[in-house]
């Protein structure tokens, strides 16, 4: 890979470029980094790059000739025919830059970065010259020098050869979805602290399982806002979960606690909903025998009629997933063995309400705890249930002081603010 940076002060670039493994990756020919001094390129016989702004205000602004030569003049040496490149302003208004956008421009064969000063860049280059613009943060420096030395550290690193151990980049920071679990090394005890005896046992297994907890921990209390990230086949990053639709004990009109009927929609599309998300069962909760033999019937006849199966495979994959009980106790008594946490949800805020991130906090301290996320049919879950739930969730805020969704459409918003992520994430 070979990597251009235009600036205006290439000086600040020589001891970057001769230590440590950038060093090492220049002379074995991983990459090649070459700076170029933007003011060679300019036209004005005083070798000015800025100007005063159109329109005033205070600052100057560069100007676009001297960038777009030097872009034009890089781009018209002769390169071998397959090779992509990319050109790169650096500005705080850009795209945010990420493990993920590293990764990306490691794939490229030549980058060339270009480095702002003053108030900016004259927008016409990042609107005709360049074909991205990047921030490496929420943040302003006095010059993209630091952004393009951020930008060429975190990509060189990834190509074949830069690093001794490949192996080393797996476990870093943002590579798995989340942060790197905290290292020891000697002595084990440091002025009374001591390592973590897991690490000291040689025992693999533990080891790999307190550096996953550990992982998650760090990111639940330091960048909560990765954690959606993380989701896996089974849900959020390591978090067991079931769901339960709850008929009894719930809360009527008048506030008193009694029991609703099951309908057949709010079966089905729970049973969807569930699946889409990752839960392990779907449980519909209702002590009246005829509603359970009636939830039993729709099960059994789509996993038993094999015309239904063919006609809709996934509504029957779906449906596979719900199991009737009488009670919420019934849950807790047939996973023995298991810690069982329940997770209140309300259409109304509850006392001690966390947000969906403070409750992947809580759930990734103890990844082994099994949690049911309780629903409420008729007017919400009844008051003695949700006075036994370990966490209970702050309710949905809509738009408007309209506050009436189904309970099918509350648990789809709220499975996908806990344990969802967006379609582009997933990219």
């Amino acid at each position: 890979m070979r990597i251009d940076v235009l600036t205006i002060f290439p000086s600040l670039f020589d001891s970057f470029l001769n230590e440590s493994l950038l060093k090492k990756a220049i002379e074995k020919g991983v990459v090649d980094v070459r700076v170029h001094d933007l003011r060679e390129y300019s036209a004005n016989k005083h070798k000015n790059v800025d100007d005063a702004p159109f329109g005033g205000g205070a600052g100057m602004v560069m100007t676009p000739q001297p960038i777009a030569d030097a872009i034009e003049s890089l781009k018209g040496e002769a390169l071998k025919k397959e090779s992509r490149s990319k050109t790169i302003l650096l500005d705080p208004g850009g795209k945010r830059f990420d493990q993920k956008l590293a990764k990306e421009l490691s794939t490229f064969d030549r980058l060339i970065l270009i480095c702002g000063r003053y108030e900016g860049v004259d927008e016409r280059i990042a609107e005709n010259f360049a074909d991205e613009v990047i921030s490496i943060g929420d943040f302003v420096l006095s010059g993209g020098e630091v952004a393009a030395m951020a930008v060429t550290e975190a990509v060189f690193r990834l190509l074949p050869g830069a690093i001794g151990n490949v192996e080393s980049l797996k476990d870093e920071s943002f590579e798995r979805g989340f942060l790197e679990y905290p290292q020891y090394t000697r002595p084990e005890d440091f002025r009374g602290f001591k390592a973590p005896e897991v690490l000291l046992s040689g025992h693999h297994e533990n080891i790999e399982k307190w550096r996953r907890q550990k992982a998650l921990e760090k990111t639940a209390t330091i960048r909560p806002d990765l954690l959606p990230d993380v989701v896996m086949e089974g849900g959020a990053a390591d978090i067991k979960f079931s769901i339960a639709l709850v008929h009894y004990p719930v809360e009527g009109k008048s506030g008193n606690e009694m029991t609703s009927s099951v309908t057949t929609l709010d079966v089905h599309d729970l049973a969807r909903i569930g699946k889409t998300f990752g839960a392990k069962i779907v449980y519909i909760v209702t002590p009246v025998e005829d509603q359970q033999r009636l939830v039993e019937r729709i099960r059994m006849h789509w996993a038993t009629e094999e015309r239904l199966q063919q006609m809709d495979a996934r509504r029957s994959a779906a449906l596979d997933t719900i199991k009737v009980v009488s009670s919420v106790d019934e849950i807790i008594e047939g996973t023995k063995g298991k810690t069982i946490k329940l997770l209140a949800t309300s259409a109304t805020e509850m006392e001690n309400a966390v947000s969906p991130a403070e409750w992947r906090k809580i759930a990734a301290q103890n990844p082994d705890d099994e949690w049911i996320v309780l629903f409420g049919t008729a007017y919400g879950l009844g008051k003695s249930l949700v006075a036994r739930a370990d966490s209970r969730l702050l309710p949905i805020a809509g738009a408007s002081e309209f506050n009436h969704l189904p309970v099918r459409g509350a648990s789809a918003i709220i499975l996908h603010s806990l344990i969802g992520r967006s379609k582009e994430k997933q990219k």
